[in-house]
């Protein structure tokens, strides 16, 4: 019982830090303070897989390396460059591939017809978001048109999971993960394309703390998979 106390008392401990973490990364990014956002974006991240590692019996390498992808693809994004721009959603692509392999292998996915169903609303959403976005370049089109196909994945696999689980209770937090995910890529778009002059003060914080709430649901998604596992 005091072993219990113990762990999930320094569970809640980092759970805190993290969002403390995040709160002062959202303000940061309100007011576009650079020095902070080096230190506190990629803190995140870090926070996130201590989180893991002092939580999980069975520490999985794979959520590391999904957490780290982030971090490399947040402190890329910091800089106002095309390059580093470039990089980052280099960075950003193998991070989206090793979850969508991580979650499928934490579900044990076996039928794909459920999963290619559920994907159908959102392809035809954001594509048809980038049918009416002028003034894309090639290359930029070509990136959008792999990340849309990569977030409508997400979201088939989140809703799918769900519905045909029943709403189990291990299920849950992966819906949350997918539609807190949606929305996050759905800000970030309105964000890059359509609100470009705005987006620093209306849209970038709230696509911040998507990303914190992304990450901590993705979190408890795969604790709940290990802790039924373990049971």
């Amino acid at each position: 019982m005091r072993i219990f106390n113990k762990e999930n008392s320094l569970e809640n401990l980092f759970i805190t830090l993290y969002f403390t973490v995040a709160t002062i990364e959202v303000t940061a990014e309100l007011f576009s303070y650079k020095p902070f956002l080096f230190v506190f974006k990629p803190l995140i991240s870090i926070v996130l897989m201590g989180l893991y590692w002092n939580t999980s019996l069975r520490r999985n390498p794979l959520f590391f390396w999904i957490i780290l992808f982030s971090l490399i693809t947040n402190v890329f994004f910091i800089f106002n460059t095309e390059l580093m721009l470039f990089l980052g959603l280099i960075a950003f692509f193998i991070h989206r591939l090793l979850m969508i392999y991580y979650i499928i292998k934490l579900i044990k996915l076996k039928d794909s017809i459920p999963l290619l169903i559920a994907m159908i609303p959102f392809i035809f959403f954001f594509f048809y978001l980038l049918s009416i976005t002028s003034e894309l370049t090639s290359r930029s089109y070509g990136i959008l048109i792999i990340q849309n196909i990569l977030i409508s994945i997400i979201a088939g696999i989140a809703l799918s999971d769900y519905v045909m689980n029943n709403g189990k209770k291990d299920t849950t937090w992966l819906f949350i993960f997918g539609l807190l995910s949606v929305s996050q890529y759905f800000i970030v778009f309105i964000e890059k394309y359509y609100l470009s002059d705005l987006s620093p003060i209306s849209l970038r914080p709230i696509a911040m703390i998507l990303n914190t709430a992304v990450y901590y649901a993705f979190y408890k998604f795969v604790m709940s998979i290990e802790r039924l596992n373990n049971n």
